[in-house]
């Protein structure tokens, strides 16, 4: 969708040597590759926490630049254009050899957890050898046509140097100024805060905690060639304010001007590199109210051109959301050159998947597009569905991902709203639209799902594409002989002479048990069934319930599978001997 002029790219000159640290170009066994860069702006990005895959955890030390490296030698031509990567976890410290922050267990003697320990260690042997792991990524990725913006914590936690310093995530900054937490705080919605968001996390109208988070972001923006920064203003992905709740007020003026203060060091760093210098901010998706909440002007950072990008993140962090509500930050971007990217989180938490599959993943990215985005990207600390490195399948979900019009007619799971399993509902500052699954329904009781779908499928019909669309209702506790269910969808009566019942009591599977037990109703839809494009409701009624089951019936999961032919009469497997 074509919303808005954009700023064409400025043009790169050959970088200039800023750093005294080897590249990882000019390593043994290496040869720097083509200086091409991609066109426009980011589109498709990757975000690396720089700790799970490769480098830090899962290698043993001692590393090589190579081994660094991988985590954009992985990105090569698989369809992803932008990498954003972590500079450091939530506690101050960094993973780079930086000269205005704290390593990784700088502050450390006796550690209490193994896989950190080895962290620190490999950090500190790169940096002894000579390598700057931040130096040695971002050249990486101008080598292989790669926007590469590094990722900061804006807010950060403290916390007792005794209980957390085994770890080494925890900087001497935040251990030697408790006054600067925000401390205890009244508000009701300080009782149901995110994870990181507690008592502890630093108070950010103090200047001196101000101080302490631009110095590592000028650093990223001026000392390395870097394509700009990502200010990642939640923590691990969860959101909440940077002080006590009733002074919110009070932050948000002081946040806008720090951002304004990033941005002129980001055009000096411009003019100084001739490197365009982005700036894009992590924010939760949802209403203008959302932002509120958390003291983000963002419609004052846009208005006045401090950031390029706002990279939409979903409230919902217990289920997986492929339908983010994007529409503030796409009117609020019309006409203006920033851009609105979909962040994605694939938590699935099923029996049989943990993570989101490549149709479900597809699904997400249809509807971001279709919502007004510009971009898309997996946004979540190490994505690896099927094992890491990465498998074939996972390449294939990455390479169309920046292509709606190949998305089009890409297999699709469409899923409404549902906990991970064994998961409760959470409480949050931020509002619950909808329902939100499993829900529990007692007889002459209805519940209405909505589902939202980008797919033509008028369209494709007419060319003889769509090879099967399902319409799926998984109940608990169900004896089909023993109740009487109703499903509506668009407001019609699904009728019996399409639906096929799957048994799920006691079915035993490779992973044991199926869980919970019950009945999927798999209604295979005619054409004049279709879904539309857009806003869907599926409603449910338990018209007759088993009296003598004590259980609940529960809503479990509902979901829309379309499947496309690559041309009419064309099937994949044609014959079966």
């Amino acid at each position: 969708m074509k919303r808005r002029n954009f700023i064409r790219t400025m043009s790169l000159t050959a970088p200039t040597a800023l750093l005294a640290s080897p590249s990882l170009a000019s390593a043994p066994g290496l040869t720097a590759g083509a200086s091409g860069r991609p066109s426009g702006e980011p589109k498709v990005f990757f975000y690396d926490d720089g700790r799970h895959a490769s480098g830090l955890y899962q290698f043993a030390p001692p590393l090589s630049p190579e081994d660094i490296g991988y985590a954009v030698d992985q990105l090569a031509d698989a369809g992803v254009d932008t990498l954003f990567y972590s500079a450091g976890p939530e506690g101050g410290v960094v993973q780079y050899d930086s000269k205005v922050a704290a390593k990784w267990g700088d502050n450390v003697d006796l550690w209490e957890h193994e896989i950190f320990y080895r962290a620190a260690r490999t950090l500190h042997q790169l940096v002894a050898d000579g390598y700057d792991p931040m130096k040695l990524v971002c050249d990486r990725a101008h080598q292989k046509g790669i926007w590469f913006l590094p990722t900061i914590c804006v807010c950060i936690i403290g916390g007792e140097r005794s209980v957390d310093n085994g770890l080494g995530r925890k900087s001497d900054f935040v251990y030697n100024h408790p006054q600067y937490q925000v401390g205890p705080d009244d508000d009701p919605r300080a009782k149901k805060p995110a994870r990181f968001f507690g008592p502890n996390r630093m108070n950010f109208l103090h200047p001196e905690v101000r101080k302490e988070r631009f110095a590592i972001c000028e650093e990223l923006l001026s000392r390395y060639e870097t394509d700009g920064i990502e200010l990642d203003l939640s923590i691990d992905n969860d959101f909440g304010p940077f002080c006590r709740f009733r002074e919110v007020g009070q932050l948000a003026p002081v946040l806008t001007q720090w951002i304004a203060e990033l941005r002129a060091v980001a055009q000096k760093a411009e003019q100084a590199q001739k490197r365009r210098k982005r700036i894009y901010v992590r924010i939760p998706a949802g209403p203008r109210s959302s932002w509120d909440v958390v003291g983000f002007e963002v419609a004052n950072w846009v208005s006045r051109k401090l950031v390029d990008g706002l990279v939409c993140l979903t409230t919902y962090r217990s289920m997986l959301d492929q339908d983010m509500d994007l529409a503030a930050a796409v009117e609020l971007t019309r006409g203006t050159p920033c851009r609105v990217l979909s962040g994605f989180e694939g938590s699935l938490g099923r029996q049989l998947e943990s993570n989101a599959t490549a149709p479900m993943i597809w699904a997400a990215a249809a509807n971001a597009y279709d919502r007004g985005a510009d971009g898309f990207g997996i946004c979540e600390g190490m994505w690896a569905p099927n094992g890491w490195p990465w498998t074939g399948e996972d390449y294939q979900t990455l390479r169309i991902l920046g292509h709606p019009d190949i998305l089009a007619t890409a297999n699709k799971i469409y899923r409404a709203r549902s906990l991970a399993r064994g998961s409760a509902l959470p409480e949050s500052i931020f509002a619950l639209k909808g329902p939100v699954l499993p829900r529990e329904l007692r007889q002459g009781e209805s519940l209405e799902v909505p589902l939202r779908l980008a797919d033509d499928l008028g369209r494709w019909h007419a060319l003889e594409r769509v090879a099967a669309v399902r319409l799926r209702v998984r109940f608990g506790n169900i004896e089909p002989s023993l109740n009487e269910v109703r499903v509506e969808f668009n407001g019609r009566m699904l009728p019996e002479s399409i639906l096929r019942k799957i048994d799920l009591h006691f079915r035993v599977l490779k992973m044991g048990a199926v869980n919970p037990y019950g009945y999927v109703y798999e209604y295979q839809l005619t054409p004049d069934l279709y879904p539309k494009r857009g806003d869907n409701q599926v409603k449910v009624t338990l018209v007759k319930r088993d009296p003598k089951l004590k259980l609940p019936f529960d809503v479990y999961d509902v979901d829309c599978s379309i499947d496309y032919r690559l041309h009419r009469h064309f099937e994949e497997t044609p014959i079966e001997y």
